[in-house]
């Protein structure tokens, strides 16, 4: 069996994983977690190494549907000089779509060929969490790099914009910001909603909506002494770890 390393490393998170099972798998292994809004993927493991998770859905929803799968790796590859995109939950070649194989195929020897971004997959949050904690450990402890975030994206059309501003709320991810601009119609319409009214979107429960009205009608410069919301899972590193990391090695 390998030593346990005693120092656990820290990894950047994009905050619209703050409610993922990776992150509170990580949370539990002793990582320290740090959230932040990442214009370039979603989670950072030092100065050279980003990744790109998708679930196997959300690889064929930002392909087929969004069309922006090739721009978001693009852009991860001008950012990083190690890309990395993973793919959650089973074989791409094996999905309830309707997609020719050779069309599948094509697509993954696009990424990996043509942008030159290498392909991880594991079957469950939890194997992600631990293939994002050993590429941690080694490029922090073994190699000595530190956590650099950087790299912008090429371009933003209106819309992804509108989606990015509602998605800026902390808990409020990608879906969930458009299932508010679908219901309310614009960014405004939804900052001025109630939370009763918040509260009929799908994915916007009463505490989200209550955190919702606290951004946006809250006064600035008292950030730090608003409460935090009952009920909340905070996804601190520093309490709370129920399964030690030596599991990754047993």
């Amino acid at each position: 069996m390998a030593d346990i390393p005693t120092k656990m490393p820290e990894i950047v998170i994009d905050h619209r994983e703050l409610r993922s099972p990776v992150a509170k798998t990580l949370e539990r292994l002793g990582v320290k977690l740090t959230f932040k809004t990442l214009l370039v993927g979603d989670y950072v493991v030092s100065d050279r190494i980003a990744f790109e998770r998708k679930t196997i859905d959300d690889l064929f929803s930002s392909w087929l549907d969004e069309k922006k799968l090739f721009e978001q790796l693009y852009d991860l590859a001008q950012a990083y000089h190690r890309p990395v995109l993973i793919i959650e939950g089973g074989d791409p070649f094996f999905t309830t779509r309707r997609v020719n194989v050779q069309a599948i195929r094509g697509m993954l020897n696009a990424i990996t060929v043509s942008l030159r971004v290498p392909i991880l997959y594991s079957l469950t949050a939890v194997e992600t969490a631990q293939h994002l904690l050993l590429v941690a450990l080694k490029e922090q402890n073994k190699d000595g790099r530190s956590i650099s975030v950087h790299g912008k994206r090429s371009h933003m059309d209106i819309d992804e914009q509108r989606e990015y501003i509602v998605s800026a709320i902390t808990d409020i991810g990608p879906l969930a910001s458009r299932n508010l601009l679908s219901y309310f119609g614009s960014v405004e319409n939804v900052m001025k909603a109630s939370p009763e009214e918040l509260g009929n979107v799908k994915l916007i429960g009463p505490i989200t909506a209550e955190h919702i009205r606290k951004v946006v009608s809250g006064k600035y410069g008292y950030g730090g002494k608003i409460d935090e919301e009952k009920g909340r899972e905070n996804v601190s590193v520093q309490q709370g770890a129920e399964e030690p990391a030596s599991q990754l090695w047993v």
